[in-house]
């Protein structure tokens, strides 16, 4: 009598173990990729999210230096800090006569205080010397047609200040008085992509 007829298959255990290895393969894939995507959203938290067109070059600094406090002239000779400005979002932009970036981005700043009239202070600050003082006053109001205040800094210690590394550097502080994000080289501040930077500011996103 043949005893093997009824009796089960050979169990193959190398295929049971290659199915739990797939199984076993297959989660921890999903679990990687759910940590990826879960962690896409904290790389574009903050300001820094609206880093593209002519904002590409915006940036949040880690431990960003606090707004400079040192004393500065305006177009009448008096003396002002940045103080006055308390309470305000302030776009606090580094410039001088003999830096072309600067002229150039000049009068579309002059185009986002008019956008934002009432609502943020645009700065700028000039770093030029005693010599070029009546040339930068004259140099901003016909770039801006009168719309940015003039402050001068002729000791240029306000670039150690703030920490920048070259011009024109635009840095813009919150209500606190804290710096929230900067871009170095000049941009249109007069678009809409740097127009979605300040309404999320005065959002305080």
């Amino acid at each position: 009598m043949d005893t093997n007829a009824n009796s089960a298959p050979p169990q193959k255990p190398w295929a049971l173990w290659a199915a739990l290895t797939l199984v076993g393969l297959g989660a921890i894939a999903l679990v990687y990729v759910l940590l990826i995507a879960s962690g896409k959203p904290e790389t574009q938290q903050g300001l820094s999210r609206f880093a593209q067109g002519e904002m590409a070059r915006l940036y949040v600094e880690e431990a960003p230096p606090p707004m400079p406090t040192r004393t500065l002239r305006d177009a009448a000779g008096n003396e002002t800090t940045l103080t006055a400005y308390q309470g305000q979002v302030v776009v606090l932009n580094l410039w001088a006569t003999w830096c072309a970036p600067c002229m150039e981005e000049m009068p579309s700043l002059a185009v986002l205080q008019r956008n934002f009239e009432g609502r943020i202070a645009v700065v700028p600050i000039s770093v030029d010397s005693e010599g070029e003082r009546a040339k930068a006053i004259s140099d901003l109001q016909r770039l801006s047609g009168g719309s940015l205040p003039f402050l001068q800094d002729m000791t240029r210690g306000v670039l150690f200040d703030a920490q920048a590394a070259g011009m024109p550097v635009t840095i813009i502080y919150n209500r606190q008085g804290q710096e929230v994000a900067r871009l170095a080289g000049g941009a249109n501040w007069g678009s809409e992509d740097a127009s979605r930077v300040i309404e999320a500011v005065l959002a305080e996103e």
